[in-house]
């Protein structure tokens, strides 16, 4: 939901009309993403009993491959190729390189910028090529605004994996300390704001404020004993927030 809720940002931003058979590759897209990377050892690994939920899942899995598989041939070339580059870089994200024993995520320092580079992809250049809008330096920019977004969105996660993560992984916790990523995490939205009041990417400043307040917020309480939800649900669904006020106050 948190990718669909950008992408209907960027949709609404840019006035594109984001058809049905548009909206099911960010709906099933990021469920694809995800699962496969949690649960793909689990898949590959046939000397596992796999229980109910896990073959009930599997078989969505597939279900979502197949639709998904579908709906790509109606994208224009643009579109597709943008898709496969995002899906390479998942696939890179958690199976090893070609001639390396590590994966992208293993590489140190990449794991947060492969997570906002795969995120900035699907939700603001994908949207741009569905309806054939052209690459200008207002697109530009706005991408990397969402860019400065979605890594300050990632520091609550970072900072909660920091008792999980390998430290060859050199999150931004690892490598500066939990108080020193949420200084860094208020300069990028800092910043965001700055691009969003040079550029005028979106004819609410004030909407686009409160997300950013209410992120540093969060990014403020953050700590690496957090509640189940803190992260994987509040944090998340920021976004569909964000989407909710647009399409009340706008």
């Amino acid at each position: 939901m948190t990718v669909w809720a950008l992408a209907h940002i960027t949709a609404l931003d840019f006035g594109l009309n984001l058809h049905f058979i548009h909206q099911l590759i960010f709906f099933m897209a990021p469920f694809l993403g995800y699962n496969f990377i949690k649960y793909h050892l689990l898949y590959w690994n046939i000397k596992i009993n796999k229980s109910f939920k896990i073959n009930l899942l599997l078989g969505f899995f597939l279900l979502c491959i197949l639709t998904s598989g579908g709906v790509i041939f109606f994208l224009p070339l643009s579109s597709q190729l943008l898709f496969f580059f995002t899906l390479l870089l998942g696939l890179l994200y958690c199976l090893p390189l070609p001639g390396f024993k590590i994966n992208f995520r293993g590489f140190k320092g990449v794991k947060i910028h492969l997570v906002a580079l795969s995120w900035v992809l699907m939700t603001v250049f994908l949207p741009l090529t569905l309806e054939g809008v052209s690459l200008t330096e207002f697109s530009l920019m706005y991408g990397f605004q969402r860019y400065l977004f979605v890594i300050a969105a990632s520091l609550p996660f970072e900072i909660r994996d920091l008792k999980l993560d390998h430290p060859n992984l050199s999150t931004w916790p690892q490598k500066w300390g939990v108080k020193n990523t949420k200084i860094f995490g208020f300069v990028l939205l800092i910043f965001f704001l700055f691009l969003e009041v040079l550029f005028n990417f979106s004819s609410c400043f004030e909407i686009t404020t409160i997300i950013a307040i209410i992120l540093m917020v969060f990014i403020l309480i953050s700590k690496k004993e957090q509640p189940k939800y803190f992260s994987s649900f509040w944090v998340e669904g920021i976004p569909i927030l964000w989407l909710f006020l647009k399409k009340i106050l706008l």
